[in-house]
């Protein structure tokens, strides 16, 4: 054990005494950039952006009918266009389902994407579903650092240091 310890010592005094020796050397002074281009074909290329794509479908079912459908399917939010902007608008827009006689509401009362489902009738059946699918080019870095948390929060004893 102590030859270990003693080895691990010389090791940094050396490795101390070159980098002094160095140090009055400016390595990188004299280098030129790579180019992004040279990069991308030794190391696989690299994204510097975040891409989100959003994809949006609300729908509503009477007696397994299809009453209402409307979606919207953003490839790119960073570069939504005016069409893409006006088909989520649509389709985060009021919901108003009314089934039989007598049924009275204010659309004007609710906020945006709101589902309104008003029945009069006994025995029926009403189903709304709105799936979001998001995506995101960083989640496998999410998933690796939740993983990392995880697995630290596995093997922490408490009361152990």
């Amino acid at each position: 054990m102590r030859g270990r310890i003693f080895l691990v010592g010389v090791g940094c005094v050396a490795l101390g005494a070159c980098s002094m020796a160095c140090a009055d050397e400016p390595l990188f002074t004299k280098s030129a950039a790579i180019a992004d281009s040279e990069l991308d074909e030794v190391r696989g290329g690299f994204e510097t952006a975040l891409h989100v794509s959003l994809t949006l479908e609300r729908t509503a079912y009477l007696n397994g009918e299809l009453l209402v459908s409307r979606s919207v399917s953003i490839p790119d939010i960073g570069n939504m266009t005016t069409e893409q902007a006006d088909a989520l608008a649509a389709a985060t827009g009021t919901l108003l389902i009314q089934n039989g006689p007598n049924n009275a509401f204010n659309v004007a009362d609710l906020g945006p994407a709101s589902t309104v489902i008003q029945n009069t009738l006994n025995d029926q059946h009403l189903i709304t579903l709105t799936t979001l699918s998001v995506e995101v080019n960083s989640l496998s870095a999410f998933r690796e650092l939740h993983f990392q948390g995880g697995l630290q929060d596995a093997l922490t004893i408490p009361g152990v240091r």
